[in-house]
């Protein structure tokens, strides 16, 4: 499941609501996912990573993967599946994952 991209409610940090967005499955945990965030706000922080096949992963508009907005969710909340990573997309995230979320 690694590199799909679904469309699902992603609550917002304070929890209190959601709203439909794209998510990004980065680990398969049996009955739950952890997902992440994916927008088209284009930021530049160490955990944001800008995908260079945005259209081919099935999004509307260039788009930032938010390695730091993180939710265990199970995967019943996925909806629509938009589409799947690049390989090279999918590289990039693992290298910044790898690099950057260290216990």
């Amino acid at each position: 499941m690694f590199g799909e991209v679904f469309i699902c409610q992603f609550p917002f940090t304070s929890g209190a609501v959601s709203k439909p967005r794209p998510v990004l499955v980065l680990f398969d945990l049996q009955q739950d996912v952890l997902i992440c965030r994916i927008t088209s706000v284009l930021r530049t922080g160490l955990l944001d990573v800008a995908l260079t096949a945005w259209a081919q992963a099935g999004l509307a508009k260039p788009s930032v993967v938010r390695l730091d907005r993180l939710v265990t969710a199970e995967k019943t909340i996925l909806g629509r599946r938009l589409g799947v990573l690049s390989a090279a997309d999918q590289e990039v995230i693992r290298t910044a994952w790898n690099q950057h979320m260290r216990l």
